[in-house]
C-alpha cells in the first residue's frame, strides 16, 4: 500500500498531518502531528498522542474522517523536519 502525506481532518475537529495509507474501510496515520493555531497566522505542530507509540502507525476508521487533503509544501517541509531532524533547504535558485 502507497503512504502520502495527508492531511486528515477527523470528525473531533483535530486536523493530523503525516503519512497515510488508505484501508478499505480505514486511514493509517504515521507520524501524525496535531495542527494547532500559535496566533497570528501561525500554525504549531504537536505530535498526536505523544505519550502513545501513535508515531508507529494509528489506525483511524473512516467514519471519523470528515476529508484528507494534500497539505501546502511549507507543511510538509515541516512535517520532514520534526519527524526526521533534517532541515529542508528553501528551493529558491541561487544566482
Amino acid at each position: 500500500m502507497e503512504k502520502k502525506m495527508k492531511l486528515v481532518r477527523l470528525s473531533s475537529g483535530e486536523e493530523i498531518i503525516g503519512k497515510v495509507t488508505e484501508t478499505e474501510n480505514s486511514v493509517i496515520i504515521e507520524n501524525g502531528y496535531t495542527l494547532i493555531p500559535a496566533g497570528e497566522g501561525k500554525i504549531g505542530f504537536m505530535p498526536f498522542m505523544p505519550y502513545t507509540k501513535a508515531s508507529d502507525g494509528l489506525e483511524v476508521d473512516m467514519k471519523f474522517v470528515m476529508f484528507m487533503v494534500e497539505p501546502v509544501s511549507d507543511l510538509v517541509k515541516q512535517h520532514t523536519e520534526a519527524t526526521s531532524g533534517i532541515v529542508v533547504p528553501d528551493s529558491k535558485v541561487i544566482s
